[in-house]
């Protein structure tokens, strides 16, 4: 049978892991019916909380769900490349990969509308918070509007046929656009620790030809406990500067 891939970054995540966990193991049968295998990796990037015993909970009640641990913390680009490097020596080219934010904002259900889309010709789908059906809760105006702006410049600057989301974290891909990235760019695949890696990978995907589209989906930020990990300044700076030098470079 094929394998689903879902690969969860976790720093500090002991209040939310085990409820997005969860909620993948509610949809194992769904998966099946599709003709997939659940296996949930959660990539702990060196934790100072108690992540890594829930993880290890986790795997003990679940034979599908594993933890894999990084010996030092290396952002989320780093998390990006060992779940990648995983999904292509575990997997195979009918396999999938979903990729989504590990602190049970983004709800595993809507994967299975990315699966005929994964199926019949797109290499990356997106779950975009800019769909005529998606919504957006829990997050206030100014992040809103950040997020909007965002958008606006992103597309203005790169302008990937398919996309309007640039920046969520979830997201599915196929076994063989992966490996033709690894291919393509060996370990600079993922250059940026921070989250603007998100949109640097998929602007990279897209000059090796790659197809996206889009599902509609509810971010649910209410869902999450702690703080926010994101520095929004430095972040907002990184990914705007990120962006040209990207667009630039392929100039040349």
């Amino acid at each position: 049978m094929n394998k689903v891939f879902a690969i969860l970054p976790c720093y500090n995540e002991e209040g939310n892991i085990a409820a997005l966990v969860e909620k993948w193991i509610e949809i194992r049968s769904n998966l099946y019916d599709f003709g997939y295998e659940l296996n949930v990796y959660c990539i702990n990037d060196c934790s100072t909380d108690n992540t890594e015993n829930a993880v290890n909970s986790l795997c003990d009640k679940y034979d599908c769900v594993h933890l894999v641990n990084h010996e030092v913390n290396k952002g989320l680009g780093g998390v990006l490349k060992t779940g990648f490097n995983l999904f292509l020596d575990k997997g195979n080219d009918k396999d999938i990969c979903i990729l989504m934010d590990g602190d049970n904002t983004h709800d595993p259900v809507y994967c299975l509308n990315m699966f005929e889309k994964l199926e019949n010709g797109a290499d990356c789908v997106i779950a975009s918070r800019y769909c005529r059906k998606s919504s957006t809760n829990g997050v206030t105006p100014i992040r809103l509007f950040m997020s909007w702006g965002a958008k606006q410049y992103y597309s203005l600057v790169l302008g990937v046929k398919g996309v309007k989301d640039y920046t969520c974290g979830y997201r599915g891909y196929t076994y063989n656009i992966i490996e033709k990235a690894i291919d393509a760019y060996g370990d600079s695949f993922v250059e940026k620790r921070s989250f603007a890696c998100m949109m640097e990978v998929l602007y990279k995907l897209s000059l090796i030809g790659a197809r996206f589209d889009e599902v509609p989906f509810d971010l649910h930020y209410d869902n999450k406990q702690g703080e926010s990990k994101m520095r929004i300044i430095n972040t907002a700076k990184e990914s705007l500067l990120t962006a040209v030098k990207l667009r630039v470079s392929n100039r040349r």
